[in-house]
């Protein structure tokens, strides 16, 4: 399972990011945090993803840019890191150290 506490411009994702938990209404409820100017994503509760998560990642920052919304990452899972790194997409991530 996988929840989202959104407050103003952040959201911090908590649970499982993976196939099981992305489903059709978890995606369209959470397409909507790009509909801010600037959203925070904060990862830290995050226990377990998958490709399908990192991907769904991805999608948002897509989403992102096409909306201008300036949309951040912070305290990534090592797992996301990893996966990310073998995927070679970790340089997409807009990782902010905080």
């Amino acid at each position: 399972m996988i929840d989202v506490q959104q407050a103003n411009e952040k959201a911090v994702f908590s649970g499982a990011l993976t196939r099981a938990t992305i489903t059709r209404e978890f995606d369209k409820k959470y397409r909507q945090l790009v509909d801010h100017e600037r959203m925070i994503i904060d990862l830290a509760k995050v226990s377990q993803i998958d490709t399908a998560g990192l991907a769904w990642i991805l999608l948002l920052i897509e989403l992102a840019a096409s909306k201008n919304c300036d949309i951040k990452l912070v305290n990534l899972p090592d797992d996301l890191l990893k996966l990310a790194k073998l995927s070679a997409v970790d340089t997409l991530l807009p990782i902010e150290n905080t």
